[in-house]
């Protein structure tokens, strides 16, 4: 009716171009498979940016099987080379203990976030990984409550922070827990399963908010496809 885009009645747009990085794949593949994922990823979108899960999701620190995690970000380093940005999540997989020793070797593989090392209600062992490393804590994507998300960032549980829109209620409220980063510093990079046309509200978020991060996350599992029932199709170019 107004004739405007979703990014101008939010605020204004400020970008035109969403640069994503690669997500989605599966902890049932063995780790080379999860790394040979990316490589074809990146060979086809031209992606500056990636993400591996690691753990094996809210395990107690257990892996999918002995030395996977270790594999995949050995592996992802050498295989997608230096120039590559390297994210890793471990939804919630680890104790602070464990965290930190996987957070270390993620910081001797030059990795550039660690999402999620313990699990989403134990704010206390996230905030002592937090403490222990220099890699930024990336948290957020099971919180739904703007004081729970102030807390957070007054107390350095994380640097990346990651509501999903869906999940924390909206792109308005998505945009207040921005404003909340914002004030502290912190990027806003929302947590994100969608492909295709169900992912346009980060890409309509992406256009307006001031401190996103440097890649919004799409999944990317196989090889892009048009669907027939909307358009324009989402193809990533270029990243």
């Amino acid at each position: 009716i107004g004739g405007k885009s979703v990014g101008a009645l939010l605020g204004g747009v400020i970008r035109d171009s969403i640069p994503v990085y690669l997500s989605g794949s599966d902890r049932i593949l063995k780790a080379e498979q999860e790394v040979d994922v990316y490589v074809r990823g990146v060979a086809e979108t031209g992606a500056k940016a990636v993400k591996f899960k690691i753990g094996g999701r809210m395990s107690g620190n257990l892996d999918t099987y002995p030395g996977r995690t270790e594999t995949v970000l050995k592996l992802g380093r050498q295989k997608l080379g230096d120039k590559t940005i390297l994210y890793a999540d471990a939804n919630g997989s680890y104790s602070a203990g464990k965290a930190i020793e996987i957070g270390r070797l993620m910081e001797s593989l030059n990795y550039t976030f660690f999402e999620e090392p313990c699990p989403f209600e134990e704010l206390s062992e996230t905030q002592d990984v937090a403490k222990a490393l220099k890699i930024p804590i990336a948290f957020g994507e099971e919180i739904y409550s703007l004081w729970h998300f102030q807390w957070m960032l007054d107390n350095g549980v994380m640097k990346i922070v990651q509501p999903d829109i869906n999940y924390n209620g909206g792109l308005i409220r998505a945009i207040r827990v921005a404003r909340l980063a914002q004030k502290l510093g912190c990027k806003i990079v929302p947590h994100n399963t969608q492909t295709g046309v169900s992912s346009v509200n980060i890409l309509q978020f992406a256009s307006c908010v001031p401190n996103i991060g440097d890649y919004m996350e799409y999944p990317w599992r196989k090889p892009q496809q048009k669907e027939s029932w909307f358009s324009p199709n989402f193809i990533i170019k270029d990243g």
